[in-house]
C-alpha cells in the first residue's frame, strides 16, 4: 500500500514537471513566433496550440498519465546501462531546450541586453538629409544583423548648408563671438557627406589662406580634412512636361543648349534651386546662364534667364522645397533643373523633406520626360570626408561605414536615388570632370542678374509675444526684433524695406511703424529705434494685416523687383472675418493683381504644418496662395530663420 502510494506521489510529481513544460514551451514558441513573424513559425505554434486545446479536451491528465506509463514501460524493457546513458541524454535535451525556449526572454536588443554602441555623427547637406538618414539606418541595420540583433553603431545625421558649415570646419568648429556651432549647426562631425567636391574646396580654401603654400601644395589635405572618398553620383538633369518637346539631343547635346533651346520658346518656364544656398543650384545655373556652345551668356540675356527662373520657382531655395511646391499644387513641371538624386525621390515617393514633404508623397501625375542619356552635364559627386580630429574609436565606425558604401552598401544607392560613385570626380582642382570650370564666374553673373526687393515686414505684437523664451527675462517680442536688425544687415542701396507691427498699438490709428523706403543706414536706424517702442498686447489680427499688408507693397509697381510680404506671427487669427480656405481664395487673388508674394514665419503656437486629422488647417495654405513659404521656428530659432528668409528675398528668389 506504501509503495502504490509512493508511486502515486512519484507520478503526480512527474505530471506537475511535463505539465509546466508543456506550458513553459508553448508560452516560449509564442514569444520566438512575436520575434521571427514568420508564416512557418506561425503554423507551427498553430498546431501545437491546437493540439494542446485537443489534448485538452480528451483529459489532459489522462494523456500525461499514459505517456508516464509508456516511458516506465519502455524504462524497463532496457538494460541498465542503455538507462543511464539515455537518462543523461534526456537531461542534455532538456537542457538545451529550456536554453531555446528561455532565451528570447532575455533577448539583447529590446530589453538592454545590447552593449553600448557608438554613435557616428554624420553631417550632410539640407538636400541630402533624407537620402543619408535612409543609407545609415541601413548601415546600422546591417551592423545589427552581424552582431546578434545589436547594432555596433548609433548614426546621428543632421544638416547644415556649406556656407555655414565651411567656416566651422575651417576654424575646428571653435566659437568665435558671432558664431557658434555647436548651438547653431549640431556637434562636432565624425564624417561630412557633401553634395559635392566643390563643397570641400570651399574648407580648402579658407585654409588655404591662412596656411603656409607647402601645406596645401601637391593636392595635400590641410587639417582638420583628412579623406576624401567618393561614394555616390548625381547628375543634373533637365525634366518636365516640356521637355521632350523642346530637346532634340544629338552627339554633341549639352545640358546648356537644351536649356536655351527650352527658353527660346514663347512664355517659356524654368524652375532651379538657389545657387547661393544650394550646391545643386550652382551647378543648375551653369545650365540656363551658359548658350548652347557652354558660353557664358551676356548680362541682358541673364537677367531675363533669370526672371524667368524667378516667376517659375517657388520655395526655390533648394531642390527639396522647390519639387515639395509641385507635390502640394498636385501640377507637374513644366521644366525643372535638379539632381537626379531629388529627382528619382520625387518619383518613387520617397520623402523630399521640406514644409509639406515630411512624409512619402506619390507624385499625382505621370512621370514628366528628363534629359536623355549622354547629354553633357554637371555631376554631385557626393564624397565623404574624414577628419584628423576623430578619435579611434569613431574612426573605425567611420571606415566601416565607407567601406560599406563602397562595397555591400552599393546596392542601396538607387533606393535613395543615388548612382555608383565616380572615382575620377574626386579632386579638388579645377579639372574635375565633373565640375564647370567657371563656377565662381557663374555665381558672379547670377549675383549681377539677381533683382533687388520690395518688402515689408509685418511682426505680431499680440499679448502671446510677451512670453518668455526659455529660463530668461527675453520675451517673443524681443528675438523677434533681434531677428529684424539682423535681416537689416542685408539690405542693400536698392533693397525698400518697411516695417509694421499688428494689432495697431494705442494712440495709432494704422500698423505702420515705418514706411517702406530704400535701406539707407538712417532708414535701417529707424526701423531698429521704432522696434524698441512697441509693448506687445491684444488680440492677432493675422488677416487682415495680410490684406492690408499685400496691397502697401503693391504701391510702385516695378516688373524688375521682388514684392513680399513677410509676417511673423505666434498664434492664429482673431478677426474671424474669414476661414483659412477663404483667405487663400483672397491671397491668391491679390497676388495675381499685384504679383506680391506672402512669407510666414511661424512660431509659438502658430503652424505651417497641417494636423492630422485637420488637413488645410496650416498657414502653408496661404503661402502657397501667394506663391511664397512658410517657415516654422522655435522662439529661439526665429532670428536665424528670418535672416535665412530674407537672404532669399535679397537674392530676389
Amino acid at each position: 500500500m506504501a509503495d502504490d502510494e509512493g508511486r502515486s506521489g512519484k507520478l503526480r510529481y512527474l505530471r506537475n514537471v511535463i505539465g509546466g513544460l508543456i506550458a513553459v514551451s508553448i508560452v516560449g514558441a509564442a514569444e520566438v513566433v512575436k520575434k521571427e513573424a514568420d508564416p512557418v513559425w506561425l503554423a507551427v505554434l498553430a498546431a501545437i496550440v491546437a493540439s494542446a486545446v485537443s489534448l485538452w479536451i480528451i483529459g489532459f491528465r489522462r494523456f500525461i498519465d499514459w505517456l508516464l506509463e509508456w516511458i516506465e514501460v519502455l524504462y524497463r524493457a532496457v538494460p541498465r546501462r542503455a538507462r543511464r546513458i539515455a537518462a543523461g541524454a534526456l537531461v542534455l535535451v532538456i537542457a538545451a531546450s529550456m536554453i531555446v525556449i528561455v532565451r528570447p526572454f532575455g533577448g539583447g536588443g529590446e530589453d538592454g541586453g545590447c552593449p553600448p554602441t557608438t554613435e557616428l555623427r554624420i553631417l550632410t547637406s539640407p538636400e541630402g538629409l533624407q537620402s543619408t538618414r535612409e543609407l545609415a539606418g541601413e548601415y546600422a541595420l546591417t551592423t545589427a544583423r552581424d552582431n546578434d540583433g545589436c547594432p555596433t553603431v548609433f548614426p546621428f545625421v543632421y544638416a547644415a548648408d556649406t556656407s555655414a558649415v565651411s567656416g566651422a570646419l575651417a576654424r575646428q568648429w571653435a566659437d568665435t563671438r558671432v558664431e557658434h556651432p555647436y548651438v547653431d549647426l549640431g556637434p562636432r562631425p565624425d564624417v561630412w557627406l557633401p553634395d559635392s567636391t566643390l563643397d570641400v574646396r570651399q574648407v580648402r580654401d579658407i585654409l588655404a589662406r591662412t596656411l603656409p603654400d607647402d601645406l596645401t601644395a601637391n593636392g595635400r589635405l590641410p587639417a582638420p580634412l583628412k579623406l576624401i572618398t567618393p561614394i555616390a553620383s548625381s547628375s543634373i538633369v533637365l525634366a518636365g512636361s516640356a521637355v521632350s518637346a523642346s530637346s532634340s539631343p544629338n552627339d554633341d547635346a549639352t545640358l546648356a543648349g537644351l536649356v536655351s533651346s527650352l527658353l527660346d520658346q514663347p512664355r517659356a518656364s524654368l524652375s532651379a534651386a538657389d545657387p547661393e544656398s544650394s550646391t545643386a543650384g550652382l551647378l543648375a545655373a551653369t545650365g540656363y546662364l551658359h548658350d548652347a556652345e557652354n558660353r557664358m551668356v551676356d548680362p541682358v540675356v541673364a537677367r531675363q534667364r533669370q526672371q524667368i527662373v524667378l516667376t517659375s520657382t517657388t520655395s526655390g531655395d533648394d531642390e527639396a522645397s522647390m519639387l515639395c511646391s509641385y507635390l502640394r499644387t498636385g501640377q507637374a513641371p513644366t521644366a525643372v533643373l535638379t539632381s537626379s538624386r531629388t529627382w528619382q525621390r520625387l518619383l518613387k515617393g520617397r520623402t523630399l523633406g521640406g514644409t509639406g514633404c515630411q512624409a512619402p508623397v506619390k507624385p499625382p501625375w505621370a512621370p514628366p520626360s528628363v534629359t536623355p542619356v549622354g547629354v553633357d552635364r554637371p555631376v554631385l559627386d557626393h564624397p565623404l570626408v574624414q577628419f584628423t580630429w576623430t578619435s579611434s574609436r569613431q574612426g573605425k565606425a567611420v571606415d566601416g561605414f565607407r567601406d560599406w558604401l563602397r562595397g555591400a552598401g552599393e546596392q542601396y544607392l538607387a533606393e535613395v536615388g543615388l548612382s555608383k560613385p565616380l572615382d575620377r570626380c574626386a579632386g579638388l582642382d579645377d579639372d574635375n570632370p565633373c565640375l564647370p570650370r567657371d563656377l565662381t564666374a557663374t555665381l558672379e553673373l547670377y549675383r549681377q542678374a539677381k533683382l533687388s526687393g520690395r518688402v515689408l515686414l509685418a511682426v505680431d505684437a499680440s499679448g502671446s509675444m510677451a512670453e518668455g523664451v526659455g529660463s530668461g527675462r527675453v520675451t517673443r517680442f524681443t528675438v523677434a526684433a533681434q531677428g529684424v536688425a539682423e535681416a537689416l544687415g542685408q539690405l542693400g542701396p536698392n533693397d525698400e524695406f518697411g516695417l509694421w507691427s499688428f494689432p495697431n498699438a494705442r494712440g495709432r490709428s494704422s500698423p505702420q511703424l515705418v514706411r517702406i523706403a530704400a535701406g539707407s543706414p538712417q532708414h535701417r536706424t529707424a526701423v531698429v529705434g521704432a522696434l524698441r517702442t512697441v509693448r506687445p498686447a491684444g488680440t492677432t489680427p493675422l488677416y487682415d494685416t495680410i490684406l492690408k499688408g499685400m496691397g502697401a507693397v503693391s504701391g510702385g509697381r516695378d516688373d524688375k523687383r521682388i514684392r513680399a510680404l513677410v509676417v511673423l506671427t505666434d498664434g492664429e487669427d482673431t478677426g474671424r472675418r474669414f476661414t483659412l480656405r477663404e483667405m487663400a481664395r483672397q491671397v491668391r487673388k491679390l497676388f495675381a493683381a499685384y504679383g506680391v508674394r506672402l512669407y510666414v514665419i511661424a512660431t509659438g503656437d502658430a503652424r505651417c504644418e497641417d494636423v492630422q486629422g485637420q488637413e488645410g488647417a496650416g498657414l502653408h495654405l496661404l503661402t502657397d496662395a501667394g506663391q511664397g513659404e512658410c517657415r516654422s521656428a522655435t522662439p529661439g530659432k526665429v532670428p536665424t530663420t528670418m535672416a535665412q528668409l530674407f537672404t532669399t528675398l535679397w537674392s530676389g528668389r
